[in-house]
Formats: C-alpha cells, structure tokens, sequence
C-alpha cells in the first residue's frame, strides 16, 4: 500500500479537519484571542493528525503486507479469512466475517459438484464394466465359430473325397451339448470363407468398441490414479507383446511388421503402461505409411530407462508436434481422419505424469514419429 493511496482515500477527513481549524481560527479572531496562541492552536492540531495519520498508514500496510504474504505462500486460498492477521478494526472483522460466510457458501457449492462428478465417475466405471461383459462374449464366440468352421472345413474336405459330394453341399452338424435333433446346426460349406472373413470383421469392430470403451475409462480414472494402480518389476518386453496381442487383427489387416527388442525391466503399473502402448499402436496404424512398421527398443541410462515406439508413419508437422499432448488436438493429419478425437495422446501424457514417466514425442515429417517413454530408476529400489 502507498502513501499517496492512503492519503487519497483519507481526503475528505482531511479536508473535515481543515475546515474545523479554519472555523476555530475564525471564531476565536473574532472573540479578541490573540492571534499567536491561535497559529499555535492548529499547529498542535495539524501535528497531532498527522501523526495519528503515519500511525494508521503504517498499521494498515504491515497488515495488508502480511496478508498479501499469506495469500502467496499458502495453496489453498480460499481460507484467506481464516488465516488473515489480528486487528483491533471493527472494519476488518466485519470483512473477515463476509469473506468466511462468502468461502463457506463456495466450498459447499465445490463440494456438491464434487460428490455430482464422483457419483457420474463412479457410474461410468460401471457402466463400462457392464459392457465390457457382452464385448467379450462376442469376441469369444467369434472365436468359437471361427474354430467350428474349421472343424466343418475338414469334415468338407473328406465328405468330398469320400462321398464325391459337390462344394456348395449342406452339412449337418449335431449340436455340441447333445440337444435334439431339430436344433442341428446347418452350415453351408459353400459360406464357409465367407463366413470366416465375416467373423473376422466382426472381432476388428468388437475390438474397436473395446478400444473406445477402454478410452472412456481410463479418462474416468485419470483424475485417481493412486486408487488403481500397482507399481512392481514389469518386464518391457513382455507388455509390449501383449499390447501388440490386443491389436493383432488390425496389425493382420494393414500388413504392419513389428519388431521388438527389449531387454529391460522396470517399476511400474502394467495395466496402465499396456494401455498408453496401446494408443501409441494405434495412432501408428491411423496415420500408417504404405510399407507400414513398428519398432520397439530400449535405452539404458544411468538413472532411467527409455523406451522409444517408432513407425514409419506419416509423421507429425513441425508446427503441431508441441501441441500433440493438448486435450482434443488432432492437427493436420486428425483433419484428414475423421475418426480422430485428439483424447489419446492427451491421456497418454496424463497418465506419464501421473506415474512419474515422461514422455516425450521427436518426429519428420513424412517419415516417421518416435515416441519416447522415460522410466526412472532409483536407487532406492533393493531387489529382494
């Protein structure tokens, strides 16, 4: 706080005491005191108010000073009126009395909204759930069916050689569980490749809505990650093998070679790391080149381990490459991709910091994009 401020908010105190001496001065001129012990009168006074004025500027600043202090050095702000400095102001408490009643009323609305946003969260994780139940059981009878069509592929085969039977014969297969005859299974061994290819399309879109399911949950869990993680010794290899299992139709389907060398174990949560490697394969399937690969190798540094994913994609331009981790940008290429949320990536960095990865992303336009996962290895940890 200034002088000059002070003293412009004290101006018309100021000028109630001048007019005061003025009209002392006067009336006591017109009585006959004489003029001397008058001039000394308002000297006095003038004195004395300018010394109750230092005094209250200097009371007011140290206060506000030590306030302004605790307003910095403190995180949570909102309990400024209860951590405000002692003062003997009636004007002070009763504006420390409107600030708690005004943080009260706004933690209470804070708190609504949290317990509003913990109980979506907390629906949304179930639901997810619920629908991971019949998302699996459609890839699991996929691959059921796939493996009787097989079956009726070699029954084909030697009902053909045996029997002479011609290609587009119906055959009829008895049901596995031993039901009655009238819900005998019947397959035309002339659909057979159909169907195969049929079941495989439908394993890829099953697989794209697990995707997108997974997407919506992680984001939900991605403000506590501290209530569902593990952090043990995971093997990088062996993660980056099964994050490449879960995409392996897709890989299958775009012709994409995967080579992984990777001999490094590090601390951490599997679960979570899985799911950033899986963003990471299908980005690289996304914005895939025409002889599409992925590469996955690891570095080892004195007090980290980096594991870097590299394609030989499309790359990312240099005028987007800072902002690829914003939530919802998708840059140049997420333009030409209509599917494109900008959500991966961005969650990808969220979850990297929240278990103390860093992650970062170098890339050329036109040739490819490394992205580069930093584990740290402390000192700390003793091997049992």
């Amino acid at each position: 706080m200034k002088l000059s401020a002070f003293l412009r908010d004290k101006c018309l105190l100021l000028l109630l005491h001048l007019v005061c001496m003025g009209a002392l001065f006067g009336f006591l001129h017109i009585t006959g005191y004489p003029d001397a012990n008058i001039a000394l009168i308002c000297i006095f006074w003038l004195l004395i108010l300018l010394l109750w004025l230092l005094c209250t500027f200097l009371q007011r600043r140290r206060f506000f000073r030590e306030a302004f202090q605790i307003l910095e050095n403190t995180e949570e702000r909102f309990l400024l009126s209860e951590m405000l400095p002692d003062s003997c102001s009636l004007e002070d408490a009763l504006y420390r009395e409107m600030l708690r009643l005004s943080n009260k009323s706004a933690i209470e609305n804070i708190r609504l909204l949290e317990d509003a946003q913990k109980e979506y969260r907390d629906y949304l994780e179930s639901w997810v759930h619920e629908i991971k139940t019949p998302v699996s059981v459609i890839d699991l009878l996929c691959e059921n069916a796939k493996y009787l069509s097989k079956n009726t592929g070699g029954q084909e085969q030697s009902l053909g050689t045996n029997a002479g039977s011609s290609r587009g014969e119906t055959l009829h297969l008895p049901p596995a569980d031993g039901s009655s005859e009238d819900e005998t299974l019947h397959l035309s061994t002339a659909a057979l490749p159909a169907t195969k290819e049929t079941l495989r399309n439908i394993r890829l879109e099953n697989r794209k809505i697990e995707n997108c399911v997974d997407l919506v949950l992680y984001h939900a869990r991605s403000e506590a990650v501290y209530k569902d993680y593990l952090i043990r010794e995971t093997d990088l290899r062996e993660v980056i093998y099964e994050a490449l299992e879960k995409e392996r139709l897709l890989l299958i389907q775009h012709h994409i070679q995967a080579d992984v060398s990777c001999h490094e174990k590090v601390y951490t949560d599997k679960k979570w790391i899985i799911f950033i490697l899986n963003q990471m394969i299908l980005n690289s399937v996304k914005y895939r080149s025409s002889t599409p690969f992925l590469r996955f190798y690891t570095q080892k540094g004195k007090d980290s381990v980096v594991l870097t994913a590299e394609d030989n994609g499309t790359g990312i331009l240099p005028e987007d490459l800072p902002r690829i981790f914003e939530k919802g940008f998708t840059g140049s290429n997420g333009r030409d991709h209509e599917k494109a949320t900008g959500m991966g990536l961005y969650l990808c960095k969220k979850l990297c910091d929240q278990l103390g990865i860093a992650l970062n992303a170098q890339s050329e336009y036109g040739k490819g994009t490394k992205m580069l996962l930093r584990f740290p290895v402390s000192s700390y940890i003793v091997r049992g």
